[in-house]
């Protein structure tokens, strides 16, 4: 079940809903958790009620043995949490890579079969990254005291299950012994649905529409198809501003969801576009997880209290690792190996250039290192969504296939069956087809530029349970407002919207 699909906006959510405030009436806490547990799983069972065991089976092992890392000693400790990882990353590397070793081998060793294709389980990797900090902190003793129905309620809560953000026990589980309180209500409900409604617009309306203009160009590509210029140049930056309002736009809904129940989640997700630097992009992209890289591979292999040259050794692995974590490919080993590089060179020129030069910090160069930022990012988002090197490979190349200002033929054909991009491309003359794409990712690249992000929006609001400081002031200040006038914008969003739900599309992450 998607969160912009008519079973979720129209079924799924008013029931869960309704359910959880004639409940709330009743003020009983265990009847709540287990109606939102309830639900949970069932909206997981929805994709595939085969994998809701395997979703079961991780949270009770993982509950189970935090629990025994929770009373166990140091010596005792460190053997179960060993086991913990194991099992946890074992489920991962089976089902998130086992296709991709298999064929790998298959292909080395020249065979002539085929073994059965592995499903990748919904949200698996997410759940899991999530457990291991759970484990981690259990053996510290950092979690607290709680019961099984609150572990699978942090575990399963539908709002972050299948994409994130992934949670901290620590910062989920104390609100669960506050869904009782309903003097929020009111609010809690105008500012979820408001924060949805901007998530869903940014996810059916924004990044839908460039994935029909990216969609294209890399299909063509993987047929060994050719493409000019133009074509890649429109498949390149429409794929990012597909990726980032897709992504942006989940988190939204993610966020708004929670709202709506009177739980806080972390911000995932701060204009990374405006990024300054490569580290400043994974800090601001996909915060979450780059916290996780950060505390639980990054500082166990010593992080910054270590030599020069480890400690680029650690970054470099860390970001490898965050990389091949998106997916079983070698289109995302080199993705990894790729923002790995890009980490390491942009430490040295900071230590061995823009430091030393006072470079930092003046709006000259910060505006520079930004366009700079946002151009490797969407050319290295090549090899991200690519089905093989081959394919990336034949998009790159055609970046310097020059054939004017105009599509070819093949690629024209693709996107212009749209009646109307093809009334809309009529408004820019000769070359109208052309300007009103580009028309439309000027207008992206500004939006993610100039506008504030939902955080930003809704800050004032107290919508998330950190006040983070990653991510730039925007240029528009803008603030939303519980009045008509932003009643009526969002209304004309939600119209948009819902004009729009007659396609339902996966959001991207979900394959990760």
């Amino acid at each position: 079940m998607l969160f912009n699909s008519i079973e979720f906006l129209f079924f799924f959510l008013p029931a869960v809903l309704l359910g959880f405030l004639l409940l709330q009436r009743l003020g009983h806490l265990r009847p709540i958790k287990f109606w939102l547990v309830a639900c949970s799983l069932f909206f997981y069972a929805w994709w595939n009620p085969v994998y809701l065991l395997l979703l079961l089976l991780s949270a009770g092992v993982n509950y189970s043995l935090g629990r025994v890392l929770a009373k166990g000693g140091k010596d005792q400790g460190r053997q179960w949490l060993v086991l913990g990882i194991a099992f946890n990353l074992g489920l991962l590397g089976y089902f998130k890579y086992g296709n991709f070793f298999l064929d790998s081998v298959t292909q080395a060793m020249h065979w002539g079969f085929n073994f059965e294709y592995i499903v990748l389980p919904l949200a698996i990797s997410f759940y899991t990254f999530q457990q291991i900090t759970y484990l981690v902190d259990s053996r510290k003793g950092l979690t607290d005291s709680h019961n099984l129905l609150d572990y699978l309620l942090f575990v399963s809560f539908f709002p972050q299950l299948i994409a994130g953000p992934i949670v901290h026990h620590k910062e989920i589980l104390p609100q669960f012994s506050r869904l009782t309180d309903r003097s929020k209500n009111s609010a809690n409900i105008t500012i979820g649905l408001s924060i949805l409604v901007v998530g869903l617009f940014k996810k059916v309306v924004v990044a839908d529409g460039f994935g029909f203009f990216s969609n294209g160009v890399f299909t063509l590509a993987a047929a060994g198809s050719p493409l000019a210029t133009l074509d890649a140049l429109v498949g390149v930056f429409a794929y990012s501003f597909q990726l980032y309002f897709d992504f942006s736009g989940y988190s939204d809904m993610a966020i708004g969801l929670a709202c709506l129940f009177g739980i806080k989640l972390p911000v995932n997700f701060f204009s990374p576009f405006r990024a300054q630097n490569i580290s400043d992009f994974w800090r601001m992209w996909h915060a979450t997880l780059a916290r996780f890289l950060r505390d639980y591979v990054y500082a166990p292999l010593g992080g910054f209290f270590c030599s020069p040259g480890r400690q680029r050794f650690n970054l470099f692995t860390t970001m490898f690792i965050g990389g091949v974590w998106h997916g079983a490919g070698w289109t995302f080993i080199v993705y990894g190996l790729c923002h790995g590089s890009y980490v390491i060179i942009h430490q040295l020129w900071r230590v061995k250039v823009s430091g030393p030069l006072g470079l930092v910090g003046k709006k000259s160069y910060n505006a520079l290192a930004q366009v700079f930022t946002f151009l490797v990012v969407a050319l290295t988002l090549v090899v991200f969504r690519a089905d093989s090197l081959a394919t990336a490979g034949r998009v790159y190349s055609s970046l310097f296939n020059w054939n004017g200002f105009q599509f070819l033929p093949a690629y024209e054909f693709k996107i212009f069956s749209n009646n109307a991009l093809e009334l809309m491309s009529g408004l820019f003359g000769v070359h109208g087809k052309e300007g009103v794409i580009f028309f439309f990712l000027a207008l992206a690249l500004a939006a993610c530029w100039l506008l504030p992000s939902t955080y930003q929006l809704f800050r004032h609001c107290d919508i998330a349970i950190d006040k983070p400081l990653a991510g730039r002031e925007p240029i528009v200040a803008l603030q939303w407002q519980d009045n008509w006038r932003w009643g009526l914008f969002i209304g004309i969003l939600a119209i948009a919207s819902m004009v729009n739900l007659t396609q339902v599309s996966e959001f991207l992450y979900f394959q990760f």
